[in-house]
């Protein structure tokens, strides 16, 4: 065979196996971001009417303005910063006046949100115009009431006519500052190589991009991370796995381990406040392993038990058994030790997502997932890798090796855009 034949021929099964990643990617529900204003309209079933270009710049406004803040210190735009993917970096969400947020919940990203089904950890809101209230109003946000936000607004000069432009009243409501505040939100997406390979361009992606899209598909990451965000459109059970302390001993040996280290936090209680002698945080693993046995050591380090210095981790520990720990589900943990033991991290603050359904969180969007460290709902895991590893153990039951987790880090770098620009 001809040289030049045997390029055709391999150019024309990698197309062949790039369009049939394609399609697989198509398949799963995933989606490009729309590439110009009409298309965007047609994706989020509006028209320019529920869309306008003045409510848009009116929103835009809005979102910028920190006067809808109690002490005029802070606007959506302080915590929803776009160089940081839509979030602020933070563990936990500080809001007016330095308040942070009682339950450790970090920023969400705001980017892609117009896809979003559901907002909020807990998913508690369904649109972007109920959501944007809600921050407002929060006392550890931007702690206003709605009707010093419309005493604010009505007291400039700029706002009351672009009110009577967009709706047709110069009377200022707070409905109206977050449908207004809701539109420019639905405009802020974002587009990247991972668009141009869905939109049909196969040479877009790398090679290494294309496989860690592969094994997002394969690896059942798509199963939750889909749509146009790749997330935001349900509610999920997290962690769905336990971690396998649950199936490494029976529920006795747990439940007497725990009454054991729980004797064990006593006894380091009592000799701090008395005085006494008792090793110290680098030398109670060996001090543990000669009391308890290594075997049961690594009961405790792999049960989420890995800072064995912190009594607040096992502190629900002594007041019983867990004969209802032997189910793998976690809506059988029992109720006391939920808060913690849940997770594959320390859960502070102690969320615990919806409350109905119980233990559901609202499925993050990834589309920028790579600007927004520190990752889960407390803010607890720094890297991505880790975050990728937890996600592939505890929800998909799948032990990912290194090279597998840095593909798919390539993919989410690809699929991390720019903010379209839809005109004005």
């Amino acid at each position: 065979m001809k040289p030049l034949l045997i390029l055709v021929t391999a150019l024309h099964l990698y197309a062949g196996a790039d369009e049939a990643l394609r399609q697989q990617a198509l398949s799963s529900g995933l989606r490009p971001t729309p590439a110009d204003f009409g298309a965007l309209l047609q994706a989020l079933n509006k028209d320019e009417a529920a869309l306008s270009r003045e409510k848009i710049r009116l929103g835009k406004e809005l979102f910028f303005e920190k006067a809808l803040s109690k002490d005029r210190d802070i606007s959506c735009a302080t915590c929803h910063r776009f160089d940081l993917g839509g979030a602020d970096a933070k563990p936990t969400a500080i809001g007016t006046a330095d308040l942070a947020n009682p339950s450790h919940l970090n920023t969400p990203t705001m980017l892609n949100t117009a896809f979003s089904h559901y907002l909020f950890w807990n998913g508690r809101s369904e649109s972007l115009e109920d959501q944007a209230k809600g921050p407002m109003q929060a006392p550890f946000e931007m702690a206003i009431t709605p009707e010093a936000a419309e005493r604010r607004l009505a007291a400039t000069k700029n706002y009351p006519p672009l009110f009577q432009k967009v709706f047709g009243s110069s009377a200022i409501t707070f409905d109206k500052i977050a449908d207004a505040i809701a539109a420019y939100e639905k405009t802020i997406v974002t587009r990247g190589r991972y668009d141009e390979f869905l939109d049909g361009n196969l040479t877009a992606l790398a090679p290494d991009e294309k496989e860690g899209l592969e094994l997002f598909i394969t690896k059942s990451c798509v199963g939750c991370h889909t749509g146009v965000g790749l997330g935001g459109v349900s509610l999920r059970k997290f962690p769905l796995v336990h971690h396998r302390i649950w199936s490494m001993a029976t529920p006795d040996e747990v439940a007497k381990l725990w009454k054991e280290y729980a004797i064990f936090l006593e006894e380091a209680e009592r000799a701090k406040r008395q005085h006494l002698s008792f090793p110290d945080d680098s030398g109670r693993l060996a001090y543990l392993e000669s009391h308890l046995g290594k075997k049961r050591v690594k009961l405790l380090e792999e049960g989420f038990f890995h800072q064995l210095n912190r009594r607040a981790r096992l502190q629900a520990m002594s007041s019983g058994g867990c004969a209802e720990c032997h189910d793998t589900a976690t809506q059988n943990v029992p109720e006391s030790l939920a808060e913690k033991v849940l997770f594959p991290f320390e859960n502070q603050g102690g969320f615990l997502g919806a409350a109905e359904p119980k233990g559901y969180f609202r499925v993050p969007l990834l589309r920028n997932v790579v600007r927004t460290k520190p990752y889960f709902h407390n803010g607890s895991v720094e890297k991505l890798e880790d975050a990728i590893r937890f996600m592939a153990r505890h929800q998909s039951r799948v032990t990912l090796r290194d090279e597998e987790i840095a593909k798919m880090i390539k993919f989410l770098e690809a699929a991390d855009g720019e903010i379209v620009d839809y005109g004005e």
